[in-house]
């Protein structure tokens, strides 16, 4: 079932990229049983999928391949409006010509089981069984000359390889890592965050054995070795390596988590290269918690006969302090928040492993005959192969620990561990182990397609062999896991909201979000099925998978089949919850949205327009999501031994039967995406409506703000004017206080005194026989001499004009003073009046 946004994704499976390769006599593939092996043979850096077949790594660009698919379409689509169709291409022949290009690694001589790339995207690590390899790969820009000589630098000019498929050819170097060592089975590898250079490589060994390799300085010798085993025997080994992401709390972020076969998991902590990014404000938290769990186990210390018994948490705090006061010293030389520090020997001392973890309650098993589930299976069936740490928004960790019997199991990290190194590993042995809460258990099994005579037997549909797990780079509570009949997804946000929500709250808020965890449950989704089919045909299981999060490249799902089959599917964005609104609170604002449709309510008034007020109208959405898209059938994968001529097997009644139900799902799932469709619609010719009704509002509310910016600047210019009246105030009052001064002659201080003094002499310079007055007057006078004879434009002088002027000022003044003696003579009658 194919949509437009994943029909390139579809079609990139027909890629030339995915085609076995002709491996020469130097090749040696592994030897071991490949259902015991976790693979990951594809790799993301942004747009550019990196992919492992045999002892090559290959490279595309996914952008090439969509900006081909949509070339051919609008093409396709330009020839029918024109009916020329003869020289547009096909989508799959657009898409399969896109180039590609083999990294050139003659050294690596073993088959790739899984693909590391590093943060800075300039390292990649191939993992074998028994090597591992860091090759040096370019920019997307590195090969941009490709087919013309002039490349330089690390890489040779890409040039086109001689094979059928016409790939791009280069060369690259690569480096082993670890060749001072003898050789041991690799089972996981993994790119430290915190180194500065994105340079630090985490290997770990199948005997427990951990070094971290600085690539930058040598790859020979380890930077640091760690064993979480000891010297002693142990019959477990080690499977799978995880590390906690940069936003998580407390020591989890520096903390390794080495899962083994039985099921134990270790902890080394903290595992921090020896040039280190760290944050300022987490070595601050590190060291108040620290100092706070000092103090409170110092009242359980006591002195007996002289000798001081101290409990195995204060010492292991102390030591925590005292690194951690070590490191704070050393942030000291820098003031930024992010810092790149060297850590001197003194503070990479060994680190003491911690474990194993306690799970509380104990994991519930799988299956309800556990003697018929042993039968059908091997004696490795129930070991662990894969472990991966998850972080909610709020930085808590959830565990998850792949078996090889296809379940999951998920755990919460509530009792982080602390920094433990191997000068206090006896103590440490004295102490409680670290505690994994228990949150539920994932069925990884493939229910029958159909009931009754045609279903097949259970046991044959259940996965087998070792299973991967992936995270989400999109939903960090989201991971995908791999195995022989396919992919599934698990959905662990609902945990991880409760979670979040149960830390720093109330006794009793924590106590329901406790209780709803009990009550959780993971949801989980079949995302590819490559045991649809059935019958005889060995199991093909997902060896690769890659999530693209891209504006252009959509979201989707890229899965690897063995042995280099693609299948894609489209992931549906779901909007992440709010984790700080509790339930209650969700419920009320679920009713007052509902009330708020029956009866209009006054919300978001404006301060400028107290006359318009914005009433929502729009009712709310009469459609649902369709019971039937929220379970979508898997995206299934055909073998390409089937794929050639068509189906080979026989067409038997029980898989018309299983074809018929298929059709009537989709055709009822049909049905319900076009009532929604519909549904949605007439939704959205309502929001427009809505839309149009607010912009007039706003109209309304923008004349008003309009209206009231022109009173602002009227209030303006009468406190201006309030402004200038004040000023000619003080003048006055200053004048005043100065003839009060001079008429009373009161006591002045010798500071007032100087000022007054200054005062008078500046009086003096302005208003004095020679000040500044004066000689404005002379200067008026001298002009008035001179404009004398001088006469305007009614022909007299300027003497007779001011006489004139003067006579009608006067003339004025005589009625004014006329017309008030009349008022005053009124006045003077009224009173005698009103005194009779």
């Amino acid at each position: 079932m194919s949509t437009e946004a994943d029909e390139w994704v579809q079609l990139l499976a027909h890629h030339p990229i995915f085609t076995a390769p002709l491996l020469d006599s130097t090749s040696v593939p592994s030897s071991e049983a490949r259902g015991n092996v976790r693979r990951e043979r594809i790799a993301l850096r942004g747009t550019d999928m990196f992919v492992a077949v045999g002892n090559e790594i290959r490279w595309i660009n996914l952008r090439a391949c969509k900006d081909a698919f949509a070339r051919s379409e609008g093409e396709r689509l330009g020839g029918l409006q024109t009916q020329n169709t003869q020289d547009a291409i096909s989508p799959k022949e657009a898409v399969c010509s896109v180039e590609w290009t083999r990294l050139g690694c003659k050294d690596l001589m073993f088959d790739i089981t899984r693909l590391v790339i590093n943060g800075s995207g300039k390292l990649i690590a191939a993992v074998g069984t028994h090597d591992v390899a860091v090759v040096e790969i370019p920019n997307r820009g590195a090969i941009a000359g490709r087919g013309k000589g002039k490349g330089k630098g690390a890489f040779e000019a890409a040039r086109s390889d001689d094979g059928p498929h016409n790939a791009q050819w280069t060369d690259c170097q690569a480096y082993f890592i670890g060749t001072a060592y003898p050789k041991a089975r690799v089972v996981d590898v993994i790119w430290h965050a915190m180194s500065t250079s994105d340079s630090h490589l985490v290997v770990l060994y199948s005997s427990g054995m951990l070094r971290m390799f600085d690539v930058s300085a040598t790859v020979e010798n380890a930077e640091q070795t760690m064993s979480i085993f000891g010297s002693g025997y142990v019959a477990a080994q080690a499977v799978s390596l995880s590390m906690g992401g940069a936003s998580a709390l407390g020591w989890s972020r520096a903390t390794a988590y080495v899962a083994t076969t039985d099921g134990s998991i270790y902890a080394l902590c903290p595992l921090l290269p020896r040039s280190c990014l760290v944050e300022r404000k987490w070595l601050a938290s590190l060291h108040e918690t620290a100092v706070l769990d000092m103090r409170e186990w110092q009242a359980e210390e006591y002195v007996a006969d002289g000798i001081t018994y101290s409990p195995p948490e204060l010492i292991a705090a102390r030591d925590a302090e005292s690194w951690l006061s070590g490191m704070i010293k050393l942030a000291e030389e820098t003031d930024e928040e992010l810092m790149c520090l060297t850590l001197p020997p003194r503070l990479t001392r060994p680190l003491g492993p911690q474990g194993p973890f306690l799970m509380q309650p104990d994991p519930t098993p799988v299956g309800q005959n556990a003697d018929d589930l042993g039968s059908a299976i091997d004696d490795s069936c129930d070991d662990v192969s894969a472990i991966l740490r998850l972080e909610t928004k709020c930085g808590l960790g959830i565990i998850a620990v792949a078996y090889c019997d296809a379940h999951v199991e998920v755990f919460a990290d509530l009792e982080p561990v602390i920094g433990c190194w191997s000068g206090a590993r006896e103590i440490a042995r004295e102490r409680q182990p670290p505690v994994l809460a228990t949150l539920g258990t994932v069925d990884l099994d493939l229910k029958p397609n159909v009931d009754g005579a045609g279903s097949r037997n259970a046991s044959d549909n259940r996965p087998s062999g070792a299973v991967a797990l992936v995270g989400d780079p999109l939903n960090s509570c989201v991971f995908y896991a791999l195995h022989s009949n396919g992919v599934h997804r698990v959905d662990m946000r609902t945990f991880g909201m409760l979670l979040d929500a149960a830390i720093g709250q109330e006794d009793a808020k924590a106590k329901a979000a406790f209780e709803g965890l009990s009550a959780a449950k993971p949801a989980v989704q079949c995302i590819v099925n490559t045991s649809f089919y059935g019958g005889d045909q060995h199991p093909t299981p997902a060896v690769g998978l890659a999530v693209i999060h891209d504006v252009y490249l959509s979201y989707s799902l890229l899965a690897l089949v063995d042995p280099s089959q693609l299948t894609g599917a489209s992931l549906s964005l779901i909007q992440e919850p709010d984790a700080e609104a509790d339930a209650e609170s969700q419920v009320a604002l679920e009713q007052a949205i509902a009330d708020s449709m029956g009866t209009p309510r006054r919300i978001n008034r404006s301060y400028s327009a107290k006359d318009v007020a914005y009433v929502p109208r729009l009712p709310g959405s009469k459609y649902a999501t369709p019971k039937n898209a929220s379970n979508l059938p898997p995206r299934i994968v055909v073998p390409d031994s089937d794929r050639n001529d068509g189906m080979n097997g026989d067409i038997s009644e029980d898989k018309l039967r299983i074809l018929g139900e298929l059709v009537a799902e989709l055709r009822a799932q049909m049905s319900a995406v076009s009532q929604a469709h519909a549904s949605m619609r007439n939704h959205l010719n309502l929001q427009v409506q809505e839309h149009w009704r607010q912009h007039s509002k706003l109209g309304e509310i923008s004349a008003g703000f309009q209206r009231h910016f022109e009173q602002m600047r009227r209030s303006q210019r009468r406190i201006d004017n309030l402004r200038d009246n004040a000023s000619r105030q003080a003048m006055r009052v200053d004048g005043m206080l100065r003839q009060l001064i001079a008429h009373y002659h009161p006591n002045l201080t010798p500071t007032e005194q100087k000022y007054a003094k200054e005062v008078k002499e500046i009086d003096i310079a302005v208003n004095g026989s020679s000040g500044f007055v004066s000689s404005i007057q002379k200067l008026r006078e001298r002009l008035d001499k001179v404009l004398y004879p001088a006469k305007d434009s009614s022909g007299k002088t300027q003497v007779e004009a001011r006489l004139e002027s003067m006579m009608h000022k006067l003339d004025c003044e005589s009625e004014t003073m006329n017309e008030t003696c009349e008022r005053v003579a009124e006045l003077r009658v009224r009173l005698e009046d009103v005194d009779v």
